[in-house]
């Protein structure tokens, strides 16, 4: 099964783990840190994807209704 492009929100890349891993200050990675990080990334995804998308959609309509708002009171004045 193809998966389209279009339908993919986000996707852990090498590069992901490469900059979390520069910032801790960890230089050269081996396929054991990029194993972990998949493991752990995913782990995270089953367990707490649904909250973590139900409050990244809250979050967009709190600042959805908040443009509207701004729009309606300057439409007002």
């Amino acid at each position: 099964m193809a998966i389209n492009k279009k339908d993919v929100i986000y996707i852990l890349t090498k590069t992901d783990v490469e900059e979390c891993a520069k910032a801790i200050g960890i230089k050269k990675l081996t396929e054991l840190h990029y194993q972990k990080a998949q493991h752990f990334f995913e782990g995270f995804a089953a367990d707490h994807w649904a909250d973590a998308l139900t409050d990244g959609l809250r979050d967009a309509e709190e600042e959805l209704r908040g443009v509207d708002a701004d729009v309606a009171e300057k439409r007002k004045k």
